[in-house]
């Protein structure tokens, strides 16, 4: 976690379920990696082919974006910002 920011895990935990806007699609927050990344996903009826081990596709499922929570400065990242979770930067 960057040193100049005052979001701690547990905190961003909480987030876990809430609903952002990421590139004009509905997302929900599904998860939280450890390297600070917040996985989301599409809400709406979008899905992606999942391949097999092998690389044949055979089922769908729904569409996810990995997100960074903080830029290389230790700040909130932009997108997350413009996704509607500006708050954390205060």
């Amino acid at each position: 976690m960057p040193k100049n920011n005052s979001c701690n895990k547990t905190h961003l935990l909480t987030l876990i379920g809430q609903q952002v806007s990421y590139h004009h699609q509905r997302c929900e927050i599904i998860e939280l990696l450890d390297d600070c990344q917040f996985v989301l996903q599409v809400l709406k009826d979008d899905t992606n082919i999942q391949a097999t081990q092998y690389g044949e596709g055979h089922r769908a499922v729904p569409v996810t974006h990995v997100v960074p929570i903080f830029d290389g400065e230790g700040e909130i990242h932009p997108e997350l910002k413009s996704s509607g979770l500006d708050f954390l930067a205060k």
